[in-house]
């Protein structure tokens, strides 16, 4: 643009009506306390100190929600219990152990699949929150209970 230019641009903007630019920063580039920032009015009435004082306490009730503690586990049971008690009824269903009302060993495959996808399911859903002594027995009883059902179903096909 020439100079001209420019000065032809000045006159035809002095007719219309202006933008006023405020700056509402309340620190300089300096790093200190604006004069006057606390008489503004759209600033509010309330000082930033107050509003902090409010923040904080409302946080501590927005982060109990979402606290985690350590749960207690029920005295005289434990995940090994679980594991255990869950693993059962897929042997059962293997054949490995015999069905306590007939003595005899039964074998129902889509009854053992299930029980080894529920202890497959508790391995995702726990994920991160086992001992690794808790993850290892899970991940050692699950290959063992595949293992076998793959015997199993290999035999019976």
């Amino acid at each position: 643009m020439a100079e001209g230019d420019v000065l032809e641009e000045k006159e035809r903007d002095k007719g219309k009506p202006g933008i006023k630019v405020t700056d509402r920063r309340h620190f300089t580039s300096e790093g200190e306390r604006r004069p006057g920032v606390d008489e503004d009015p759209d600033l509010g009435t309330q000082p930033v100190v107050a509003r902090s004082e409010a923040e904080e306490a409302r946080r501590p009730a927005e982060e109990a929600r979402f606290e985690r503690r350590p749960v207690e586990e029920p005295e005289g049971v434990d995940f090994t219990m679980l594991i255990n008690a869950m693993a059962q009824p897929a042997l059962l269903y293997l054949g490995e152990i015999p069905h306590p009302a007939t003595g005899q060993p039964t074998i129902d495959l889509e009854g053992a699949r299930i029980q080894i996808d529920m202890l497959d399911l508790l391995r995702v859903k726990s994920r991160g929150n086992l001992t690794p002594q808790e993850e290892g027995l899970l991940e050692s009883v699950l290959y063992q209970l595949r293992m076998r059902y793959v015997a199993r179903s290999q035999s019976a096909g």
